[in-house]
């Protein structure tokens, strides 16, 4: 029985420094030259052990590029050597060497044959002094390569400039702010700041400098304020999460997160900041509201970056405008980084616009969860005639009643609807049946997850596909 994705070891990423040591390549064809040519550049004294070399291999060492060995291998060779890279055709050759290798407690990679590597030699991106490795434990060379394409493409070569700028004002930064909170706080100014853009956009140094001047000199004076991000999260799949959002991720001190947010989504927050689960889920609350808007206060006041990481959109019946009033009575800075709301998300994946002409009008977003399960009174005639598309949230409790709501509203018995749990997440379900039968469907394919239901017409134009996925729920139940 195969291992569960989560208990397959991963390979530990390392950056060696070569410079000086002496690196081993045993063949002398196309693929030893491109390990050679791969080393060059960390400086590493490369020796070449082939009886017959390519003239590719002969170039190379008489470059002076590599010192070349015209004989067999032998164990000796492997005297000095911190690395060893086995380039052979011949399987039983290549795995002689592998064994001497590691008696002599040297790390081995032979190409091609990942059994007898200690370790891969990712695709690598260069920018100055800045390397981004990809590694795929050698099993899927080909996407490594494709995302070596991607990144490419997604990093300017002026990051280099950018990495040279960082090194040079480092001791200065080190010198001037001692606290190590206070210097990443910085850091991370300076990336998003007039420093970067100035590099990035116009490559110009001297006014990176001058901006970093400005920027230090300030610093050395003002206290550390801290600052709040109220963060959308999205349904759950890591895909949809916004490009400024990572970003808030990736520069937060502290993380306070809902249970709804999905863990991949929490994992991309910065390693060493601090997680607190503040637990708000329906039915199950861990932490008051009160509670959760002192915590944020309390915080930003220690001079952190805290990100309150929300399910969905924070201002969607997410109590975002409550946590934003309180940090604004304390003055503090603020921001609000929106999310994909789980409707405008179900509706992409059902492939149902949510307006549409001829059969919905508007969209209105409601809530069916009141205070201690009752359900809020809305204007149930004014929702039954509105021509539009209903997105219901949490409401698969109080489902019976919402239906018997709308039915009693005069809404048609037999209006599409659709509820889906767990939107974006790998164990999504889908139930559809007509408003007169959705509660029941509902509560016989007994669902956990947060659920959202969408009634109206739009909901029959999610075609056939979510209408067999329908019927065989209906008939599992």
């Amino acid at each position: 029985m195969p291992m569960p994705p989560e208990a397959v070891p991963t390979p530990f990423p390392v950056f060696l420094d070569l410079a000086g040591t002496e690196v081993l390549v045993v063949g002398g064809g196309d693929v030893a030259a491109a390990k050679c040519r791969l080393l060059r550049p960390a400086g590493a004294a490369i020796r070449v052990v082939d009886p017959a070399p390519e003239p590719v291999i002969e170039d190379l060492a008489a470059a002076g590029q590599v010192a070349l060995l015209r004989r067999a291998f032998a164990p000796e060779d492997l005297d000095g050597a911190r690395l060893c890279y086995v380039a052979l055709d011949d399987a039983a050759e290549a795995a002689a060497v592998v064994a001497e290798a590691r008696r002599r407690g040297v790390l081995v990679n032979a190409v091609d044959r990942p059994a007898l590597c200690d370790f891969t030699t990712p695709a690598m991106v260069q920018r100055g002094p800045v390397a981004i490795a990809i590694g795929t434990a050698g099993l899927a060379p080909a996407l490594a390569r494709d995302l070596r394409a991607r990144i490419e493409a997604a990093v300017p070569p002026a990051f280099g400039a950018l990495a040279a700028f960082c090194a040079r004002w480092r001791d200065r930064v080190a010198a001037a702010l001692p606290d190590r909170d206070r210097r990443r706080r910085l850091w991370d100014e300076v990336l998003e700041g007039a420093e970067a853009a100035a590099l990035l956009e116009r490559e110009d140094a001297g006014a990176a400098d001058a901006a970093m001047e400005a920027r230090l000199a300030r610093s050395g004076t003002a206290p550390q304020r801290g600052r709040a991000s109220l963060v959308g999260a999205g349904p759950g799949d890591p895909d949809l999460l916004t490009l400024k959002a990572l970003r808030a991720l990736t520069r937060a001190d502290v993380v306070l997160y809902d249970k709804l947010v999905d863990p991949r989504v929490l994992g991309l927050a910065r390693r060493d900041a601090r997680r607190i689960d503040v637990g708000k889920r329906c039915g199950r609350h861990s932490m008051s509201q009160a509670a959760i808007n002192a915590l944020l206060v309390r915080e930003v006041r220690s001079g952190a970056h805290v990100v309150r990481l929300k399910g969905g959109d924070p201002f969607i019946f997410g109590r975002g405008g409550e946590e934003l009033e309180a940090l604004r009575a304390a003055g503090a800075e603020v921001e609000v980084v929106p999310g994909i709301t789980t409707a405008l998300a179900v509706a992409a994946r059902l492939g149902v616009p949510l307006t549409h002409r001829g059969a919905a009008r508007g969209l209105h977003l409601i809530t069916a969860h009141g205070a201690d399960d009752a359900l809020p009174a809305h204007d149930w005639r004014a929702l039954a005639e509105s021509q539009g598309t209903l997105a219901v949230y949490m409401g698969a409790r109080t489902l019976p009643r919402l239906a018997g709501a709308l039915l009693a509203a005069g809404m048609a018995a037999d209006t599409p609807a659709i509820a889906v749990e767990n939107a974006s997440l790998p164990g999504e379900r889908r139930i559809a049946a007509p408003l007169a039968e959705i509660a029941g469907a509902v509560a016989a394919a007994a669902v956990q997850g947060p659920t959202l239901v969408l009634i109206g017409a739009v909901v029959a134009l999610a075609g056939t596909a979510t209408q067999r996925t329908a019927e065989a729920a209906r008939h599992a139940a």
